[in-house]
């Protein structure tokens, strides 16, 4: 233990943004290559069971868009001879799906779930080198199981927001713009990615580029189809979304609901969470450049993206954990950290993993959605770190461990 130790250096062991094991470790105590394996088999045997031994619905939605696209019908109506459910994602995601609508279904499946798998891997490892995103990664592989069983995009939008925080701290505001960008036609959850970019430099360059990414992607299924269908298109998606809004999902807005009886409608409660958010930012300019401040932003985002969506299901924990993982394994520990990572390990192990009774899902986890209640803690707790945060005067001007800090300017 003494020699592993001594192989850190001080300068690591001090700084919980740099912890990172030594490159002459032996290959015995790297278990990043173990979590490799596991989660390459894991996108394996979900195939087995999703794509072969079943097909799953949820990939056939995104396989019939592609269809539909091509053939000129509404994207949005019901197609009970393709699947069950509705279509609820972007044009644009229709016509990027080609590829895995191309190949045999179980294939593209194992294409789909390698894609989701990796990209995470991949994100997690470059955020937190070293012991902290080994420990990262095993702590979020259930809710990335769950996520490809049910074949779902939300690893996938994970790694994207997480990918476009990387690209900020190293000053490429077109990478970070294509992620966030590129996310948001999958899903629009990365788009409150943008408020990760308030706390750089030419912001208003990054708008501006952002900008034409969106547009440009809003209008690249004009490549197949005619710009009246294309218009008509959005105008299905948008009336599917704005039924939608009724639901409360698994998110603040149902708990509000059930533990208090507040039947409000979800926008108020919501304009309240993203002011939340935003006001550290506001109130800490003088921590815009202090890595660690920034990457606290960064796990706030993550959950806040999923506490106050009205579309929350199960499967998009993986983006919700991650953040609170990546908040309790990148940083100094505390008791806090601690019981709140306990809890939602503790839920995340009930909720995905079959050692509890049915009767004990169907009657309490679900109904009562236990699933979303560490989400709710952990949110808060993080906001008034940030609060406390950004009280603070001095600024640390410290960047994370493989990037350059920027030069600090409007």
């Amino acid at each position: 233990m003494a020699r592993l130790a001594g192989s850190v250096s001080e300068g690591s062991r001090l700084d919980p943004l740099a912890v990172a094991v030594h490159p002459t470790l032996p290959r015995i105590a790297r278990p990043r290559r173990w979590l490799l394996g596991l989660y390459l088999v894991s996108a394996l045997l979900v195939t087995l069971q999703q794509g072969v031994l079943h097909q799953s619905n949820n990939f056939r939605v995104f396989r019939s868009a592609t269809i539909n696209l091509f053939a000129r019908r509404d994207l949005y109506a019901a197609h009970p001879e393709q699947h069950v459910d509705f279509y609820k994602y972007s044009p644009t995601f229709a016509l990027l799906f080609l590829p895995f609508a191309w190949l045999p279904f179980a294939l593209a499946l194992l294409a789909w779930n390698l894609l989701n798998a990796l990209l995470l891997y991949y994100a997690l490892l470059r955020l937190l080198p070293g012991r902290p995103g080994v420990s990262a990664l095993a702590l979020v592989y259930l809710e990335l199981l769950l996520s490809m069983q049910y074949t779902q995009s939300n690893a996938l939008v994970t790694a994207s927001m997480i990918l476009a925080f990387l690209a900020l701290e190293r000053g490429r505001q077109l990478g970070a713009a294509a992620w966030i960008a590129l996310g948001t036609f999958i899903k629009l959850f990365p788009l409150a990615g943008v408020a990760l970019a308030l706390c750089h430099p030419r912001r208003w360059r990054f708008a501006l580029i952002l900008a034409g990414l969106a547009v440009a992607l809003a209008a690249l299924p004009l490549v197949v189809v005619s710009p009246d269908a294309l218009a008509a298109q959005y105008r299905s998606w948008r009336a599917i979304e704005a039924a939608d809004t009724l639901n409360r999902g698994y998110s603040l807005m149902q708990y509000l609901y059930m533990w208090f009886g507040a039947d409000w409608p979800n926008w108020p409660v919501q304009l309240a969470g993203t002011a939340l958010l935003v006001a550290p930012l506001a109130l800490g300019r003088a921590r815009w450049s202090d890595a660690a401040f920034r990457r606290l932003v960064l796990c706030s985002v993550l959950v806040y993206v999923v506490l106050f969506n009205h579309q929350s299901e199960r499967a998009t924990f993986v983006i919700a954990y991650t953040g609170i993982v990546v908040w309790c394994v990148g940083s100094a520990p505390s008791r806090l950290k601690t019981a709140i990572l306990a809890l939602t390990l503790l839920v995340m192990v009930v909720h995905d993993v079959e050692i509890v009774p049915r009767w004990v899902k169907s009657e309490i986890l679900i109904p009562y959605r236990i699933k979303g209640v560490p989400c709710v803690v952990a949110w808060f707790a993080i906001q008034a770190e940030l609060f406390a945060t950004a009280l603070r005067s001095e600024s640390a001007g410290t960047a994370l461990p493989g990037t350059a800090p920027e030069p600090r300017g409007a």
